[in-house]
């Protein structure tokens, strides 16, 4: 008897040991995942320079990781969100985390494709969600009670002005306009014919009303919420632009060009570049409406900028500075580039994993691409803590996304298609308006 209970506690004990060996050679199985996002090592030296900070996280999370490999996939900025979605459509499962972009969040929710990272954030200790959650950024990545994305920083804008300009005509550099009142009388002040042709040299402010998203997100919009309004209704899900304060931010924009002549005409046509960086820098604006976060090192390059870029404690502006935009809300359009993860992964737990890793403090600060810091605690460093980069940092709080509509990208061609009208060929604002909503609505309104 005694013989037959030895042989079982030993028979017993090598069973355990075995499935503990087992369960250590499982755990411990090789899993490779995949990051699609944006950045072609051939793209130029900006791409490149984000390529190479990546496969540097990449190698440095493999180290920490060993038992997960990391691939890459390399898509066009402007097909990432679309691969995704169809590659879900297909039914297709070889992706994990893919870069996103928070316009097509409410997309992405229509088709499905990615998932709700709420379970794994609610692990996370409260600091660290307080970290992130500070800004528009965060807030873009939510869909309902669904967080499909993480922001890897934020990109959001400010109206630009030339200092030396300010003083040349009797202005206060260290007082920028805080109203739109304020805004008129200064640009008014600044465009000036500099060399007697009878010809503008210097328009005061610029602006870009040209065929793009540009002008919805940067312009029109910022000025509907000023009058309080909103480009669409999320309980209804149809466009409200051609509400009252629709009809005002349209009179606006058409009065700073016709009205004041504060603008060029130029505004209504070109590119966002060709409007605003390029005669910026060219001295031919005193101000400019809607100058990019991703802007401020051609200032330091122009050394309109001392210190600032990379940011120092003593940096300064010289020639250039900034300020928040002057409309009540003092809001603009700010995004980012988020992380997500692929519905279909097969592997999410490591994948979120991933995701973290990049987002951690000493990774995600070195990031070419993000823009301004997405941590508040990172807002802290001295170099940040200049009054130039606080600007920027209360831009980005009090920064607001696109609407949540499936159909982001027709509602911004629709208005940007009745602005055209209205600056271009001086049609009726509210009926242009009223026309461009409702054959707006009659396709996509109840998405």
């Amino acid at each position: 008897m005694r013989k037959c209970i030895s042989s079982g506690v030993i028979m017993g004990l090598i069973l355990i040991l075995v499935m503990g060996i087992s369960l250590t050679v499982f755990a411990q199985k090789p899993v490779t995942i995949k990051i699609g996002h944006l950045y072609d090592p051939m793209g130029g030296p900006g791409v490149r320079l984000t390529y190479e900070w990546l496969g540097r996280v990449i190698k440095a999370f493999e180290a920490a990781n060993p038992n997960i490999k990391v691939e890459q996939e390399i898509f066009q900025w402007d097909q990432i969100d679309v691969k995704a979605m169809a590659d879900y459509r297909a039914g297709i499962k070889q992706h994990d985390v893919f870069f996103t972009s928070p316009q097509l969040m409410a997309q992405h929710n229509l088709v499905g494709d990615l998932l709700d990272l709420s379970p794994y954030i609610q692990s996370w200790p409260k600091k660290e969600i307080e970290d992130f959650s500070w800004s528009a950024a965060w807030a873009s990545g939510i869909f309902g009670k669904a967080q499909f994305s993480l922001p890897t920083g934020a990109h959001t804008r400010a109206l630009v002005y030339r200092r030396d300009m300010f003083k040349q005509v009797g202005l206060d550099p260290n007082n920028p306009p805080r109203n739109l009142e304020e805004l008129i009388a200064c640009a008014k002040r600044l465009t000036r014919d500099t060399d007697g042709d009878k010809k503008t040299d210097v328009w005061g402010l610029g602006m870009y009303y040209g065929p793009s998203r540009a002008t919805i997100e940067l312009y029109f919009a910022p000025f509907v919420w000023h009058y309080g309004g909103e480009l669409w209704d999320p309980k209804t899900k149809k466009a409200t632009f051609a509400s009252d304060a629709g009809a005002k931010a349209a009179q606006f924009a058409y009065d700073v060009i016709y009205t004041h002549k504060i603008t060029p005409e130029w505004a209504v046509s070109g590119t966002y570049d060709d409007d605003i960086l390029r005669p910026f820098l060219d001295g031919k604006l005193g101000m400019a409406w809607g100058w990019g976060s991703y802007w401020i090192s051609v200032l330091e390059d122009k050394g309109w900028l001392k210190g600032v870029f990379p940011p120092t404690p003593q940096g300064k502006p010289v020639i250039a500075d900034v300020a928040i935009t002057p409309t009540a809300p003092q809001a603009q359009f700010t995004n980012t580039w988020s992380l997500s993860i692929y519905k279909l992964s097969q592997h999410p737990k490591e994948a979120f994993k991933l995701i973290e890793f990049i987002l951690k403090p000493e990774n995600i600060i070195a990031y070419p691409d993000a823009g301004l810091p997405p941590r508040a605690s990172l807002w802290q460093k001295p170099e940040l803590q200049t009054p130039f980069y606080q600007t920027w940092r209360l831009a980005v709080a009090k920064g607001k996304g696109m609407p949540p509509t499936a159909h982001y990208g027709e509602l911004a061609d629709t208005v940007a298609a009745a602005l055209q009208e209205i600056l271009v060929n001086k049609a009726p604002i509210p009926k242009t308006l009223k026309k461009f909503e409702e054959e707006y609505n009659a396709q996509y309104a109840g998405e």
